[in-house]
This record gives structure tokens, C-alpha cells and sequence, in this order.
């Protein structure tokens, strides 16, 4: 989308890897350790494609019993630093049946909880 090119965005379209809205309105300031699992109570992978193995079934966040997940968006992966060591990492929402919403991140097969949605 250089202005040479001619084909600009206009604007309308997202920042690549931006979360859509609404943003978080809890920012963690460390991530809580989490582990999401299909209905089988196998763990989530986020493939190589960018794809979750399963429909999302369930989280435990810090060790606490199993919630169910009632709702879920993404993932959505991010490269960071691709100029230096290459991180791989996707993030994705969740929603609990208790009405939780949480942002997730997955980096070398685990899971973080990085911040809370009102």
C-alpha cells in the first residue's frame, strides 16, 4: 500500500495482527498460566496454518477446575521481532459460562491469560 503504488488502504482495513474491538479493559501486568482443551479434554494447539485443532471446550486458569467455554474468537497468529529471533505466538478470545471474557495467548504450547474483557 505504498503511495507510488497507488494501492493504498484507504484506511479501512485493520493493522495486520491488531485484536478486533472492543479492547481489553484489564491489561495483566503478568500473565496468568492457563490451559484450554477440546471436548475430548485434549490440549489446544493453534497448527502451523493458524488453525485450532478443535472447537474450544474448556479453560483452567493458574491450576483452578476446569470452566466451561461458552464462546471463543480467533486465533489470530503474530510473528514478533521477525527480524531478530523468530517468535511465533496467536492469541484468541474466550468467553466462560460465568460470563468471563478473556484474552488468551499461546506461545511453544502453552497458554497465557493476558487480559480481561468488562
Amino acid at each position: 500500500g505504498s503511495p507510488e503504488s497507488g494501492a493504498g488502504t484507504g484506511g479501512s482495513a485493520p493493522w495486520p495482527g491488531r485484536l478486533p474491538p472492543p479492547a481489553p479493559a484489564d491489561v495483566l501486568r503478568d500473565a496468568l498460566r492457563a490451559e484450554l482443551a477440546d471436548a475430548e479434554g485434549n490440549a489446544m494447539v493453534v497448527s502451523g496454518r493458524g488453525l485450532l485443532t478443535a472447537p474450544v471446550d474448556r479453560l483452567s486458569v493458574g491450576g483452578a477446575p476446569w470452566e466451561e467455554v461458552v464462546g471463543w474468537a480467533g486465533p489470530w497468529p503474530v510473528i514478533e521481532r521477525w527480524w531478530s529471533v523468530r517468535r511465533r505466538t496467536a492469541r484468541g478470545e474466550v468467553v466462560t459460562a460465568n460470563g468471563v471474557a478473556r484474552l488468551l495467548r499461546t506461545e511453544r504450547g502453552q497458554w497465557w491469560v493476558e487480559a480481561l474483557y468488562d
